[in-house]
């Protein structure tokens, strides 16, 4: 029977949702739903106000109602700058008699790349296993079933500050949801939209919504680092209202009538806005990853509400990439209209959680009351049983 999954995308001041209905059988994912919803109360995954907050994500609830019996397995999407991503790796000697690695050991080397002396302020909300290494051997795909003295995990791991974490916590409580999986938003639309050939050549992929803006860097395959900038085409606005001499209100009604090619002077001064916020964007990404940015990323991949085939061509220039292109979720079975580019993290949350669960690590933190890390679940799969 199939089994129902919802996705909550916390995205700027907007909940964006998907339900879907997976068939076991044959992994095919059936998208039955999809909205968006304003709600100023949150600003991301941060909540303005609990009271707010709470009639916001209760209405996107009862709307989904309508369409499934019962109660979906969810997950919910992390944005925003109460968000910060480190590489890590975890060891773990093998001291089992023939030496043989399990799933036991595999997971214990994972909770073992998170930092002993981790703050108090911040909560780990995902890990993601990356690379193996037995004995010092590299480029291992697997290691269960590998015999082996000891085992070297490289992993991915994503904190949120404590505060703001308990306070989406008691909104999603309060909401009758008191169990669900969380991932930030951005590893998802990494995982799911960049392939392996862009992730070994290098790649930087960039979600720009209209409050924000999530970037994330691969190179050799390895995900590298992460941002969250808490700004977006809203930047837009401020410098059209600038090049106008208008207030920004006025710059934002002007924009939401706005259609390319309908008037030569707005091109312009769309384009010009445009150019300064991306050029805003690639100094905040340049300081970000000095570390790990020696030369310009060779693949760049837009998406989100701002992902348009108008700027994909600036976006280029800008951020000094060979290769650029948008970033879609493609090949859906849907019962409704899915192609707007503000969709793409909902959608991706729902199959990068679907591949978690099929991988079957212990790479997922599963907050099921606030403020504690309740540790790792022993399969991802048993979020999704019914």
């Amino acid at each position: 029977m199939p089994r129902n999954i919802l996705s909550l995308d916390f995205y700027g001041s907007t909940i964006t949702a998907a339900l879907a209905s997976l068939d076991d059988d044959t992994r095919t994912l059936r998208i039955r739903h999809i909205l968006r919803r304003t709600c100023r109360s949150f600003s991301g995954a941060f909540v303005r106000d609990m009271a707010g907050a709470e009639e916001g994500v209760s209405k996107v609830f009862e709307e989904m109602n309508e369409y499934i019996n019962g109660e979906p397995s969810v997950v919910v999407g992390l944005r925003g700058n109460f968000l910060s991503f480190k590489s890590s790796s975890g060891f773990k000697s093998i001291d089992t008699p023939n030496r043989i690695i399990g799933d036991k050991e595999i997971n214990e080397a994972i909770r073992n790349s998170v930092p002993i002396n981790l703050s108090d302020t911040l909560e780990v909300v995902d890990i993601l296993p990356q690379s193996y290494m037995i004995d010092g051997n590299e480029g291992i795909l697997d290691p269960k079933g590998m015999a082996g003295f000891n085992l070297e995990i490289g992993t991915f791991l994503s904190y949120a500050l404590v505060t703001h974490l308990n306070n989406l916590n008691n909104v999603l409580a309060a909401c009758r949801c008191p169990e669900y999986l969380l991932l930030p938003s951005s590893l998802a639309l990494g995982e799911t939209l960049v392939t392996e050939g862009e992730k070994r050549s290098g790649a930087l992929l960039v979600d720009l919504g209209e409050e924000s803006v999530s970037v994330l860097l691969y190179n050799k395959g390895i995900l590298l680092d992460g941002l969250e900038l808490p700004y977006g085409l809203n930047r837009r606005a401020e410098f059209v209202a600038d090049l106008l001499q208008n207030d920004v209100e006025t710059a934002q009604e002007v924009l939401k009538d706005y259609e390319p090619g309908a008037d030569e002077i707005m091109d312009e001064v769309v384009e010009d806005a445009e150019t300064q916020m991306l050029r805003g964007i690639n100094k905040e990404i340049l300081q970000a990853f000095c570390l790990h940015l020696k030369r310009p990323a060779t693949n760049l991949i837009l998406c989100g509400s701002g992902a348009t085939k108008q700027i994909i061509k600036s976006a280029k220039t800008i951020f000094n990439a060979k290769k650029a292109r948008l970033g879609i979720v493609d090949h859906l079975i849907t019962d409704c209209p899915t192609d707007n580019p503000a969709y793409t993290g909902a959608l991706s949350l729902l199959r990068h959680a679907l591949d978690r669960e099929q991988n079957q690590t212990e790479s997922v933190v599963q907050t099921k009351q606030s403020g504690l890390f309740t540790g790792f679940l022993d399969k991802l799969g048993q979020l999704f049983e019914h």
